[in-house]
């Protein structure tokens, strides 16, 4: 043994991996503290606190043969019957406001969203059948070709096709029941935590790099603000 810390790699690792989150919070608290003095909101200082991975945003066109990929799994699909709907998918799930949800989701800018590269977006026939429907003498090449055409003109790279730098491109009622339901583990914290009125919650969202503080800002129903001196950065 030497000095506080094991010569084992594993120990170093651990030791280092503590340091780093004792100085994230430190900075996240300060920050916090900074904000709730001058935006004059003492309710800050006490709000839960959620932490997202960074997750770069860099963007690139889609890649052509990502796109004929694509096209061509969605083709494949119209021989496919459909899976049956599970009851418990339109259910309606209870939780903090969408607002919320939806801001958690801009802050982290999508990190799940990467599955849907190789995910094909993990449509299904069902979703082009649903635009079939309300398309009389429409054929499946033409659902395909009404999909193919929201895919971004920039997404982020290695991505799905449909993540542009604005989110999802693909309009709620035309995504899967995977990117509609889905909620990873900060969502869920979210919805434990934001027990307060809709309106009224306020909750701090830290952005953890490696090592450091990339960012943290507040988050309520009105949308989020960067603490100050804590704005992301990459």
């Amino acid at each position: 043994m030497r000095g506080e810390v094991c010569d084992a790699m594993d120990c170093r690792r651990r030791e280092t991996d503590v340091r780093a989150q004792a100085q994230r919070t430190t900075d996240l608290e300060a920050g916090r503290a900074s904000a709730a003095e001058a935006w004059n909101l003492p309710a800050l200082a006490a709000a839960p606190v959620l932490w997202l991975r960074h997750h770069a945003h860099v963007l690139a066109p889609p890649a052509p043969a990502d796109v004929d990929e694509l096209r061509a799994h969605l083709m494949a699909l119209e021989g496919d019957e459909p899976a049956p709907r599970d009851a418990d998918d339109e259910a309606p799930h209870d939780g903090p406001s969408p607002a919320l949800f939806n801001g958690l989701c801009a802050l982290c800018r999508g990190r799940c969203c990467r599955q849907g590269l190789q995910g094909m977006a993990f449509l299904e026939p069902r979703d082009l059948r649903q635009w079939l429907a309300q398309q009389p003498g429409a054929s499946w090449a033409d659902a395909v070709d009404h999909y193919l055409g929201f895919v971004a003109a920039e997404h982020l790279q290695a991505s799905c096709l449909f993540h542009g730098v604005h989110g999802c491109t693909l309009p709620r009622e035309r995504r899967s029941e995977v990117c509609n339901q889905f909620a990873c583990s900060t969502l869920e914290q979210l919805r434990d935590v934001a027990g307060a009125p809709a309106d009224q919650a306020v909750v701090v969202v830290g952005i953890a790099g490696s090592h450091v503080t990339r960012g943290a800002a507040m988050l309520s129903a009105s949308g989020s603000r960067w603490l100050p001196g804590l704005r992301e950065r990459e």
